[in-house]
């Protein structure tokens, strides 16, 4: 039966542990000879099947006789295995972390630069703060589509604030968005092309690539954020409104 190759038997053990249901408490060397297999195979498959709980070796005159487990067996030990997962899933989860502590992620595609933006809301608290640097007008509008409206209705209900750098010609552009409650735009007194924009919130850099299908870095490390926040804050006081 597949379903005992699927819950972790080898195949050799799903055939022999499947027989034994069919023969009951059977000698060895019975087993041996109606499966045709070799010894060896048959003895190292027992023992197998003895360490998972799922037969029994009792030795009769002189003989050893192999006992299958009921089949209800099977659904506790998956049980066990189920809880014991369930017990180390903090820990594992805590590995996760710490891993991910400085961790990296690129994609690409308008859903990405969604996503994150949504992440952003989402994760940020009352009265925090969302940066950007190199805020793209047309663009990023273009990207975001209908999900800005209902992405930026939550962050204003929040009372998320939103501080944003871009370049003078973007002005005209962020002048016509609506939401600007709990918003603060500065400038840079020179004009360039938006190739790229950095958000930043709580521990998470996010570096989009304004390329035909977007590109984001997604960097999640304190460190990293604390570092561009701070490089936020010197270009802010470098900008005008």
């Amino acid at each position: 039966m597949k379903i005992l190759e699927e819950i972790g038997l080898t195949k050799t053990e799903a055939r022999i542990y499947e027989h034994l249901l069919r023969l009951g408490e059977s000698p060895v060397s019975s087993l041996q000879k109606s499966l045709d297999t070799h010894p060896q195979i048959i003895y190292r498959t027992i023992d197998n099947l003895t360490k998972k709980d799922l037969v029994t070796v009792v030795n009769k005159k002189n003989k050893k006789f192999v006992i299958p487990e009921h089949p209800k067996k099977l659904e506790e030990l998956e049980k066990e295995k189920l809880n014991k997962l369930k017990n180390s899933l903090p820990e594992l989860i805590d590995i996760m972390n710490k891993t991910e502590s400085t961790l990296v992620k690129t994609s690409v595609g308008f859903e990405a630069i969604r996503s994150f933006r949504r992440m952003a809301i989402n994760e940020l608290k009352r009265s925090e703060t969302l940066y950007i640097i190199g805020g793209s007008g047309d663009r990023f509008y273009d990207v975001m589509g209908d999900d800005y409206e209902e992405i930026e209705n939550k962050r204003i209900k929040k009372k998320i604030n939103k501080k944003l750098l871009a370049f003078s010609q973007e002005k005209e552009k962020f002048n016509q968005d609506t939401n600007r409650l709990h918003t603060d735009f500065r400038y840079f007194s020179s004009n360039h092309p938006t190739l790229s924009s950095i958000n930043i919130f709580n521990d998470h850099v996010g570096i989009i690539i304004w390329s035909t299908e977007p590109i984001l870095i997604h960097i999640n490390s304190h460190e990293v954020a604390n570092s561009y926040k701070h490089y936020f804050n010197e270009l802010w006081l470098n900008s005008t409104n």
